[in-house]
């Protein structure tokens, strides 16, 4: 017999009776509770997504900064406080 939905449905109509006959052990919930333990047994942890995350910021803010700095910046061209400081120091010698 081919096992689907609607073959377990009439399966268990039909049968009705002796499944509420069926009583569980006593230790059926400890048991069910062992064997789903063990198969979940792994613990999931997130920490190697947040690393991923945080390694995938830091690179984008680091992209960000330079990109800014390089091609954004509306006073690239300008003279820079460190350039005038040198110039002075400069000039002076």
């Amino acid at each position: 017999m081919n096992w689907n939905e609607d073959n377990i449905e009439i399966f268990i109509r039909e049968n009705k009776d002796q499944f509420s006959k069926y009583d569980p052990s006593t230790y059926h919930d400890n048991i069910f509770l062992k064997k789903l333990y063990k198969r979940f047994k792994k613990f999931i942890s997130i920490v190697p997504y947040l690393v991923k995350v945080f390694i995938v910021t830091v690179i984008v803010f680091t992209i960000s900064i330079w990109s800014w700095n390089n091609y954004l910046r509306k006073d690239r061209h300008e003279i820079t406080l460190k350039q005038k400081i040198e110039n002075i120091i400069h000039f002076k010698k």
